[in-house]
């Protein structure tokens, strides 16, 4: 059952640590293997090979990269399809260690770090499309406002773009609540539940992507808590 409710969003705890914060560090800890117990991994995969049937793709942005742990993890299970991608990994706080780049760089990906914040990126980038441009658990820090400015930069700069969100829903709700049960700390007991409620159900993402005659949109439910949103452009 899904919520019928707004989507609620309010500043999440981590958001506002400082990067060493002793919190933060174990939030991202945390995030970490929340990521490998919701197999984001495995529904990231399944949603670009679909996205890039048609193409091979070179370069490949990843929007709110944390500290390209996930990047890292795709890499591995990537490089033999992929080869040679040019990764960029932006964030508004630098947290990828230089052993998390080698790592990308001995597979035979070239990675660099962006840091920045994205509507600063959006103003300065230029419009030259990125293959594949990815966000984990980054959306749905925004407005509906803000996210209909994000959606148009994403749409003018890619030729496919994937998002892994919160599922809106009572089970989603339930198992944030949960989750120090499994160990996780404060910061991201909190987070969690507060990012259901900014979370999304249905076709909300599709509604606000631009000129969607251009494009094949695909906006479902994967696993127990997570939605996902797809884009095609139809000039890939």
């Amino acid at each position: 059952m899904d919520f019928n409710l707004r989507r609620q969003v309010e500043p999440e705890l981590l958001d506002g640590l400082a990067a060493e914060d002793p919190q933060a560090l174990r939030s991202r800890k945390d995030l970490r293997w929340i990521h490998r117990a919701m197999a984001t991994l495995v529904i990231m995969q399944r949603a670009l090979n679909r996205g890039t049937a048609g193409f091979v793709p070179r370069t490949l942005l990843e929007l709110g990269a944390g500290d390209g742990s996930l990047m890292l993890r795709m890499a591995r299970k990537q490089t033999d399809c992929w080869p040679a991608m040019e990764v960029t990994l932006l964030d508004r706080l630098n947290l990828v260690e230089p052993q998390t780049l080698e790592e990308i760089h001995k597979l035979g990906w070239t990675p660099r770090v962006v840091t920045l914040d994205i509507f600063h990126w959006l103003e300065g980038y230029n419009n030259s499309r990125t293959d594949i441009v990815i966000a984990n658990l980054f959306m749905h820090h925004f407005s509906s406002k803000e996210l209909a400015r994000l959606l148009a930069g994403i749409a003018a700069r890619s030729q496919v773009f994937l998002c892994c969100e919160p599922r809106r829903s009572i089970l989603s709700l339930v198992g944030a609540h949960c989750i120090g049960l499994l160990g996780a700390g404060p910061v991201t007991r909190h987070d969690a539940v507060s990012s259901v409620h900014a979370g999304f159900r249905a076709q909300e993402l599709s509604e606000l992507w631009p000129n969607p005659q251009n494009w094949v949109l695909h906006e479902y439910s994967a696993g127990l808590f997570t939605h996902c949103f797809l884009a095609i452009w139809k000039g890939a």
